[in-house]
């Protein structure tokens, strides 16, 4: 997803199926609770793999729900609040 402004059908679909998961939004809630999270900070706090935690990061990634920046081998993660938002817009708007 390149914009939260105005999502398709599709790219809303993809992002609820991306919040469905209990680990995901566990993830994320801890994502957003901080400017910026790193990833081995992740597994840590979240006692879960790497590996698991690389899964479904890229989820969350895909469908708009939080930025990766590579720094060396290091990987940080930031939520982006625009993409809830617009979710949030595209269920209020259905009535």
């Amino acid at each position: 997803m390149t914009h939260a402004s105005a999502l398709t059908l599709d790219e809303l679909v993809d992002t609820l199926k991306a919040l469905a998961d209990p680990v995901r939004m566990d993830l994320l809630r801890r994502i957003a609770a901080v400017d910026e999270m790193a990833c081995t900070d992740l597994v840590e706090e979240s006692h879960v793999s790497a590996s698991t935690v690389s899964y479904h990061v890229k989820a969350l990634r895909t469908a708009g729900l939080v930025q990766v920046r590579k720094d060396g081998r290091n990987f940080h993660y930031t939520y982006r609040p625009e993409t809830v938002r617009a979710v949030a817009d595209a269920l209020n708007s259905l009535g």
